[in-house]
């Protein structure tokens, strides 16, 4: 449900060929996610969310916006996408589990989403607040989007199985 409320974010806000073309990819997307949880392809994960940010990241390129205040929500919906899809390949496997393992991932999962909310505004407000154009602000704002990707997919990626 996270990803295709991300997906609908550039779909509600497009031109009709946008809308076209993006319905395509968030259906591409939205079945990739469905086929990983279903069948186990941890690696199709990472396609759908990728998918979903592409389309949304398309869809401001082409509107050529200042600033998205939706980014923020955006972010956290790609981040709990990701992570319960990999909670639900781990659920797949019959092992019991520490007491308390669900509750503790539960409060990582929230703190992880609140963490990227509160790290994507303040990142917001200060692109915002600086204003200033130019190749190396670009190249500033590239690598810190690209660090942030990494770091959600890193995390979503690393919590340990319960196979393990």
């Amino acid at each position: 449900m996270c990803l295709l409320a991300v997906a609908a974010v550039p779909m509600a806000r497009g031109d009709e060929g946008f809308q076209g073309i993006d319905v395509r990819v968030a259906a591409v997307a939205f079945l990739a996610l469905v086929a990983a949880v279903a069948r186990g392809w941890a690696p199709l994960i990472p396609l759908a969310v990728a998918l979903v940010g592409a389309g949304y990241a398309a869809e401001l390129a082409v509107d050529d916006a200042a600033l998205d205040l939706a980014a923020p929500a955006v972010a956290v919906g790609l981040f709990l996408a990701a992570e319960l899809a990999y909670w639900s390949l781990d659920e797949r496997i019959r092992t019991a589990g520490d007491p308390g393992q669900s509750l503790r991932r539960t409060a990582f999962v929230a703190l992880g989403a609140t963490a990227i909310f509160v790290v994507s505004s303040v990142l917001l407000v200060l692109a915002d607040e600086i204003r200033a154009r130019g190749l190396a602000l670009d190249l500033i704002g590239a690598v810190a989007a690209v660090g942030v990707l990494v770091a959600i997919f890193a995390t979503a990626r690393d919590q340990p199985s319960k196979g393990a």
